[in-house]
């Protein structure tokens, strides 16, 4: 008897275990992976406050308790700007890190890279700082996802600028980063640009490898020329040593001088007062300072905290607007399966700092808007930073579903 009875017990005991519901700390994390460059002092200027702003967002969600009851957890990785380095990286988070979805990078080339790979094994690639329009145009497939700008709109804004606040000059000087990026970017600018004034062409080009750090041969290059303007797709860390080395020449007071990245608050924010590329034409995904909502309000400040001093442009702003609109689509699909949040994100309507942004279903492209507008200071601001800003519609910038099919075709 009383060994049936211990034998009851113990089965009672079972039985109440299996049914218990899952303590908070026993619930399946949602696993991000994230993939930058969090080292070296070219990417890692974008690197470290995206990571902050994934991060600010996680942190809000899961306060708020999570996605669908489970809470969000970060993995992140170092591509030391290197594809190879950041496919192996994406195969160890997907493989064996099992995460449900990758973000990240400010290299186009490691965008690339991971991409495909991501494509191959069907999971989910959100790139929320690199540029290149092929990731998501000619190269792009069902698995990839841009929630920032690309270089045909990036490069339709300052082509707009130039136009806007240098009328009529023909004679472009191309200086840019010899990798797909910069070649793009080149080619993006160009076509924009002709459109606007046609009978422009390029008269010198210039393509220093990423991390160069010697500019004197460059700069006399170009001053040397007869160009009316320059067009420049260097960024990161390449942009503070170029202003740095052509202050010393008065190169900003002699040579109109121009480029997306040349806005970004990442590098300007860097600057100061006394050596800044004046006068250049530049662009910012997130002028925070012309910005009042609520997000907005909130975001910069905390990513400033999380960073120790840095600023948010598309680093921070875009990774944060990622984890929203990764919630809101695995909100509305009730679930984390891979195939169904691609249906749930493509057109999804999602809110940002920047206010309300679309994802294209036919590209997956994000219809993130981008300002222009010449650099100088203001009393108003400690660092350099776009005045007399002007916002392109993004509708115009981006190319249109049909130009992305008819390069996805001629791609294959």
């Amino acid at each position: 008897m009383k060994k049936r009875i211990f034998l009851y017990l113990i089965a009672l005991f079972i039985s109440i275990f299996l049914v218990m519901p899952a303590q908070a700390g026993d619930v399946k994390p949602i696993k991000i992976g994230f993939l930058h460059s969090l080292s070296g002092g070219i990417g890692q200027v974008y690197g470290i406050p995206d990571l902050a702003g994934a991060k600010i967002a996680v942190r809000e969600i899961n306060k708020q308790g999570g996605i669908l009851g489970r809470p969000l957890e970060i993995i992140a990785r170092d591509d030391k700007l290197s594809p190879e380095v950041g496919v192996r990286q994406v195969k160890d988070l997907i493989l064996n890190e099992k995460v449900d979805w990758l973000m990240g990078t400010v290299s186009s080339s490691v965008a690339l890279a991971a991409s495909a790979y991501c494509a191959q094994s069907k999971v989910i690639w959100v790139v929320t700082n690199a540029q290149s329009a092929g990731i998501t145009g000619g190269s792009g497939n069902r698995y990839t996802f841009r929630i920032s700008t690309n270089t045909t709109n990036y490069t339709s804004s300052i082509a707009y600028g130039v136009a806007k606040y240098w009328p009529n000059l023909k004679k472009v000087f191309i200086l840019g980063p010899d990798y797909e990026y910069g070649h793009r970017s080149k080619k993006d600018f160009m076509h924009a640009y002709t459109k606007l004034v046609p009978g422009a062409e390029v008269v010198g080009e210039l393509w220093p490898k990423l991390g160069n750090k010697d500019w004197t041969s460059y700069i006399a290059t170009i001053m040397n020329s007869d160009a009316d303007f320059v067009y420049c797709s260097l960024w990161g860390g390449d942009v503070l040593s170029f202003t740095k080395t052509a202050n010393g020449f008065g190169y900003f007071d002699k040579v109109k001088h121009c480029g997306q990245d040349w806005g970004n608050i990442e590098v300007l924010g860097k600057m100061t007062k006394s050596v800044y590329p004046k006068g250049a034409i530049g662009g910012s995904h997130y002028p925070f300072w012309l910005i009042d909502n609520p997000i907005s309000n909130a975001l910069w400040p905390a990513i400033k905290k999380e960073t120790e001093g840095m600023y948010p442009g598309v680093a921070g702003t875009c990774s944060y607007a990622t984890i929203y609109a990764m919630k809101k689509a695995i909100e509305k699909a009730g679930t984390v399966n891979t195939e169904k949040m691609i249906e749930a994100l493509e057109g999804l309507t999602f809110e940002a700092p920047v206010g309300p942004i679309t994802i294209r279903a036919c590209d997956h492209q994000a219809m993130w808007p981008f300002w222009v507008g010449k650099i100088d200071t203001s009393d108003k601001l400690p660092w350099p930073h776009i005045t007399d800003a002007v916002l392109p519609d993004p509708e115009k910038g981006y190319q249109s579903c049909d130009e992305v099919a008819a390069d996805r075709k001629l791609h294959k």
